[in-house]
């Protein structure tokens, strides 16, 4: 029950993050494969679902620089190669996957660590709250003072580069932070914790490749430059960042908009999720999921109970109680038969990044 829940709050969890200024997808997983789960096993398979391997791991993240992180049925975390086989063994309370050639992991008994491929130990924490995987070098990290929780950033050597002063912060991407001071105000740091733009935001956005990052205000939702002036001021009722384009909502109803706040697709959904990289994005018509082109027609008719952007061509879908994958024609290539998807596939599919990128301590 507990992984179905978790499965079904993915959607609301993705806006709740979103809503308060969350990172963008910072990690990028191999591609060409699937996970998935049924009959008590966890099975590695194709695009057209031929068996790659099977293993009894019970959750498993997808493959990241050719290592996954895995849970076996006694609950305890190691890592697989793409063979299936073990790259290190099932000996860790908390784990999380590699990124940037470490990984943190606890023990019972054992202050948390961050370890290489090998194994080795290379930072001990002490008197630490959580931790996350490094991106750009940096790891966000969280101590508790005086009852309050509060992040800063440490580097690959352990240094505390950053003091913990935040109540919430977003990992690095093109060199910047989003952070939100303990007056819950979002503002923008560069690598070395130097206010770029200072925190005066209700929410705040990762900036995109084109130097623009979304933020709100009292006065509503901004497209700003990298030194904190306004370029759009918009009217949407809530915005989310989908690659260059933007998914709006207005008058309880979703669609898109560009870089310039211009509408490309009328807001005229349930619901929608991103399109991403892909051609394709997953709509809510009627209480059903079908997918829109980007020029707002849709084209694969709306019939699933659950829907998620493509990647790599190939989208996860649930059919009743069942999950299966589709190709762009709406064609499944891997029929409905399987209980649940991992569950970092999907937060991948959203945008969301891995979601064992953090390992929780206290």
């Amino acid at each position: 029950m507990k992984r179905v829940l978790n499965l079904l709050f993915i959607s609301t969890l993705a806006l709740s993050l979103y809503s308060c200024g969350s990172k963008e997808n910072a990690m990028r997983p191999q591609t060409g494969y699937l996970l998935v789960f049924g009959d008590d096993s966890c099975h590695c398979i194709t695009y057209d679902d031929t068996p790659i391997f099977s293993t009894d791991n019970t959750n498993s993240s997808l493959f990241y620089n050719d290592i996954a992180t895995v849970q076996n049925c006694d609950g305890a975390w190691g890592y697989i190669n793409r063979k299936g086989e073990p790259k290190l063994s099932a000996t860790f309370n908390r784990a999380t996957v590699f990124s940037e050639g470490m990984a943190w992991v606890m023990k019972q008994g054992d202050m948390p660590g961050a370890i290489n491929e090998k194994g080795d130990i290379k930072i001990s924490l002490r008197d630490s709250h959580a931790v996350r995987v490094f991106i750009e070098g940096r790891a966000a990290i969280a101590i508790v003072k005086k009852k309050q929780v509060l992040w800063g950033f440490i580097d690959k050597n352990g240094n505390e580069i950053i003091k913990p002063q935040f109540k919430t912060v977003s990992d690095f991407r093109l060199g910047l932070a989003a952070v939100q001071n303990m007056d819950g105000k979002w503002g923008y740091i560069n690598l070395n914790g130097e206010s770029v733009i200072e925190c005066q935001y209700n929410a705040a956005f990762p900036f995109n490749d084109s130097g623009l990052a979304i933020v709100r205000t009292d006065n509503g939702y901004h497209a700003i430059n990298r030194d904190g002036t306004i370029a759009q001021s918009h009217t949407y009722d809530e915005m989310i960042p989908d690659g260059l384009w933007t998914r709006v909502r207005s008058d309880k109803l979703w669609g898109w908009c560009d870089e310039a706040g211009q509408i490309i697709i009328a807001p005229q959904f349930e619901e929608c999720r991103a399109f991403g990289q892909a051609d394709l994005a997953p709509v809510k018509i009627r209480g059903k999921w079908g997918y829109t082109d980007r020029s707002g027609k849709v084209v694969i008719k709306r019939q699933f109970t659950e829907a998620y952007p493509f990647i790599d061509n190939c989208a996860a879908v649930k059919t009743g109680t069942v999950w299966g994958f589709i190709d762009t024609k709406g064609s499944f290539t891997v029929n409905p038969q399987y209980d649940y998807i991992s569950q970092d596939y999907l937060y991948q599919a959203l945008g969301l990044g891995c979601s064992m990128s953090t390992l929780q301590i206290k």
